[in-house]
């Protein structure tokens, strides 16, 4: 056998994808049938409306493989891809990558070890996926009869028809648009052992991600165009994820396939441009590069319980205090609630997500679940403004049944504040109250399954045949602390349903 095995690849593949869109609008036809009723016959308004856009994409690339005895595994790839979504200054990307392997198990001579590699590997890569006119400045012309945002006028005094029009800009141009790029590092190893039976493997990664692609809110008083697309902020993600299996049929029949995963993962921002610094999450001392938090972070108040008496909320500094209502603490102790005694509040990476899946099979039968848990997860629970409140939104709809222990002066031991028609006190405003951390776990998948006979498969004249039962999201486990049904839908919308399903598999 050949000591050095060298695969070299080269290559180029050009993109171009065109949309056009094109439709008309006719009023008044004298028959409504499908066969009549084309544009032509229309004697009201005709109208005729289209468009198309599109983009291109242009790449280069080349791949070196090398493979040393089956002990020493190695790769390299190099793209230069270019993309007119980008500006005329960064339209090209280089991203190159390369790969490192050692067959460890090759060096190492108990019987008990199957295959043992470790690896490393580095590489860049490109996101492109913006608007077909992200870099460009746009304007429309507006007919509308908004007197605010209509570009029409009639400037030659007609009195009435379609007046001529001008028109305003929608977004500004940014010919420094360049790609978003992601800087990856990895480690890790994988492993057979016990003839194959325990099987696994573990990743560690560093993984930046630079010159994100946004389009950034802007202050009303840029004006028209205010809007643009522009390269924002960067993070870093560094996370861990192992996976470990056994599998062995036993001396009675049973077959069974283990296997458990976890992983988790830490996340911060690490850049944000100065013209956009104050439209993320911030304090008055940090944002979140300086306080080095994950992106999607929220800053609030911390509820410090509910006012017992008048007394209390009269001595708070706090402007509108109830009895019975959310006591905000003073952060910065002045004697005054305002924006300075807000605080870190949510934390949108949980401490680590893992998974179990069993696969078991005895004779004919075969049994399979998968289970999925998170742990240690912050959720922002919006529902509360509707289960625990009455005037946050929608004063006088329909209510949740939690309010029905809401706090009142012969239940001063609730922590649901009292109810009140008037939210003066701002009690919406982001806050640890609608912070919920915990835990939770859920069945995803349940099936049981029965595979015919070779004999019965003979008399039928088939090549198999089976018959199973199948569930999904049957059980959720979630700690006391969650107040919502589902956590992972705590935003109003549609929870995981539970569904149970019968299903026959033939093969002739």
């Amino acid at each position: 056998a050949r000591d050095h095995d060298f695969t070299v690849l080269a290559g180029m593949e050009l993109h171009k994808q065109t949309v056009e869109d094109m439709g008309a609008y006719a009023q008044s036809f004298v028959i409504e049938d499908k066969d009549y009723m084309w544009p032509d016959a229309a004697t009201g308004i005709e109208r005729a409306t289209g468009i198309g856009s599109g983009y291109s994409l242009a790449s280069f690339f080349g791949k070196v493989d090398y493979n040393w005895q089956d002990l020493i595994l190695a790769s390299f790839t190099i793209r230069r891809d270019g993309s007119s979504r980008f500006g005329k200054n960064n339209r090209y990307g280089n991203f190159p990558a390369a790969t490192l392997g050692y067959r460890l198990s090759k060096n190492l001579k108990a019987n008990w070890i199957d295959d043992i590699k470790i690896r490393a590997s580095w590489g860049k890569t490109g996101n492109q996926e913006i608007s077909n006119t992200a870099r460009y400045g746009l304007y429309v012309a507006d007919y509308g009869l908004d007197r605010v945002t209509s570009t029409a006028y009639d400037i030659y005094r007609q009195g009435t028809g379609i007046f001529p029009s001008g028109f305003r800009a929608t977004q500004t141009a940014n010919d420094n648009l360049k790609w978003e790029t992601t800087i990856q590092y990895n480690v890790g190893a994988d492993f057979s052992l016990l003839n194959q039976q325990l099987y696994g493997s573990v990743d560690a990664y560093i993984k930046d991600v630079k010159d994100m692609l946004i389009s950034p809110a802007f202050l009303g008083a840029v004006g028209e165009g205010g809007s643009t697309w522009s390269n924002g902020p960067s993070l870093r993600n560094v996370g861990m994820e192992a996976s470990v299996g056994y599998r062995h049929i036993t001396k009675y029949g049973l077959r069974y396939d283990v296997t458990a995963n976890i992983d988790f993962f830490r996340n911060k921002v690490t850049y944000l441009p100065s013209t956009t610094t104050g439209s993320y999450a911030h304090t008055v001392k940090e944002n979140l590069v300086q306080s080095k938090k994950p992106y999607g972070s929220i800053v609030g108040y911390v509820v410090d319980g509910l006012f017992q008496n008048s007394e209390e909320a009269k001595a708070s500094g706090q402007p509108n205090a109830r009895v019975g209502g959310l006591k905000y603490a003073d952060l910065d102790h002045s004697g005054t609630i305002d924006a300075k005694d807000q605080t870190w509040i949510f934390d949108p990476v949980p401490d680590f997500n893992w998974g179990l899946n069993v696969q078991l099979g005895y004779k004919n039968f075969d049994l399979s679940m998968f289970f999925q848990g998170v742990c240690g997860v912050d959720v922002y629970n919006n529902q509360k403004f509707q289960t625990d409140f009455w005037s946050i939104t929608d004063a006088g709809s329909n209510k949740g049944n939690r309010m029905l222990g809401a706090w009142t002066e012969d239940n001063t031991s609730s922590k649901i504040p009292a109810l009140t028609t008037n939210n003066t006190g701002d009690e919406g405003r982001a806050s640890t109250y609608f912070v919920e951390h915990g835990n939770w776990m859920k069945l995803r998948t349940l099936q049981l399954g029965y595979n015919f006979s070779d004999s019965l498969l003979k008399k039928l004249h088939m090549t198999s045949a089976r018959v199973y039962v199948s569930g999904q999201n049957l059980f959720t486990w979630k700690s006391s602390s969650f107040t919502i049904s589902d956590p992972e839908n705590p935003n109003w919308a549609y929870p995981h349903s539970s569904s149970v399903s019968f299903g026959l598999q033939l093969s002739f």
